[in-house]
């Protein structure tokens, strides 16, 4: 079996556990940033929130609600300036939160948009998919004119078993917000002696039955076209984490919309494990560049995937400018017969970077009252954004 399998059947028994275990959210109202007194302020209420959750990951979505969707808004609307029509989709809604707070933004500030708008909502979870309807209706009925919900799994969508996008030149704005990190990878080698690139394999001991890496080579057709693409994934030495899923499904969005802008937002460093020294926990996997942090519910980490419990969440840092060189790379090949028209601009930035230059007015609303200091900012500072845009300002 090839290593993403494995990777996407242990993620989708995690994320099968009732939303609230795993989907995180602030149960109060939103948070009133101006009322903070300072950073000291700021990380005694975020301590607070975690607190209250269950062994949940908290979002920037839904930390900064509403003002990060509203900076993507920002985006969407500067994208769409001009457009007659835009399709905006959502790759992994969470809880509905960021759409709504998008919608609800283009709604008020740039109805022009908002006028001409689809948007859609892809998950793998039908349980999300109906909270997410129920979020986005609940206090607006309006939106039901421009929203969809699609259940459709990236790893079909990576491995061509399924429908993704109706070919279609409409201005499409994809989007994902931590989304990248909790996509099945793949780890890849070359063989010291032949020079020969590997993909990793799993089988099972007969005697034991533990699955155990294998490596062989290179055969599967998605590894094969993604490293054709872009040969830099392949490692000089060592062993490496490859982002298969991610990469086909961005290629698959450049094939069937042209004209489409990106923005991905995701972690582009987690830590190593916090595993205590005198655990009795083995590592069974070889470790290799881009390793995923693998935690369970009570935030205790493992040093590998083949020897943690069940129900563990498993996070993979992306390496933006690797992401960045496979994008440039795939929009060559698939975009070289679509000439006409403004060219694409691919940029890399700090998340911190990327919400000052498209959301000078709702950093301001978020500035502490004493110190002018904003979490917004400050906060998940291990976070980069992808965007693929026509803008140049």
């Amino acid at each position: 079996m090839i290593l993403r399998r494995h990777i996407h059947k242990l993620l989708s028994q995690y994320y099968q556990q009732p939303q609230n275990a795993v989907v995180g959210s602030i149960q109060s109202d939103a948070i009133n940033f101006k009322n903070l007194l300072g950073e000291w302020h700021w990380q005694r209420k975020f301590s607070k929130l975690y607190k209250e959750q269950a062994g949940q990951w908290l979002t920037p979505v839904e930390l900064f609600r509403p003002f990060y969707s509203q900076i993507l808004a920002n985006f969407i609307a500067k994208e769409a300036s001009g457009a007659k029509t835009v399709h905006i989709v959502e790759l992994g809604g969470g809880r509905g939160t960021n759409a709504k707070g998008i919608l609800d933004h283009l709604q008020q500030s740039h109805p022009d948009v908002y006028n001409g708008a689809q948007y859609t909502i892809m998950d793998s979870s039908p349980s999300l998919l109906e909270l997410q309807r129920n979020v986005l209706l609940h206090e607006n009925v309006e939106h039901d004119r421009v929203l969809h919900l699609k259940s459709i799994d990236m790893l079909e969508v990576a491995e061509r078993s399924v429908d993704f996008l109706e070919k279609s030149e409409v201005l499409t704005i994809v989007i994902a917000m931590e989304l990248l990190d909790n996509l099945p990878h793949d780890k890849i080698s070359v063989c010291n002696k032949t020079g020969t690139t590997l993909q990793t394999n799993l089988f099972r001991d007969k005697k034991s039955g533990q699955l155990n890496e294998v490596f062989v080579p290179l055969e599967d057709d998605l590894l094969s076209q993604i490293v054709n693409i872009y040969p830099s994934y392949i490692p000089l030495q060592g062993y490496s984490w490859i982002p298969s899923v991610a990469t086909q499904m961005l290629t698959r969005v450049f094939e069937e919309r042209p004209n489409a802008g990106i923005v991905l937002a995701d972690f582009d460093y987690l830590p190593p494990p916090d595993v205590i020294s005198t655990s009795s926990q083995t590592r069974l996997s070889q470790i290799a560049d881009g390793e995923p942090l693998v935690t369970d519910m009570n935030d205790v980490d493992y040093e590998c995937y083949l020897t943690s419990p069940p129900l563990c969440d498993i996070l993979y840092p992306t390496d933006f400018e690797m992401l960045r060189g496979y994008v440039s790379a795939t929009m060559k090949e698939t975009l070289q017969d679509v000439q006409n028209g403004q060219p694409w601009n691919i940029h890399v930035q700090k998340q911190r970077e990327f919400l000052a230059k498209y959301g000078r007015e709702e950093v301001e609303d978020t500035k502490s009252r004493w110190t002018g200091y904003t979490p917004v900012l400050e906060d998940f500072s291990n976070c980069s954004v992808i965007s693929v845009s026509r803008s140049h300002s």
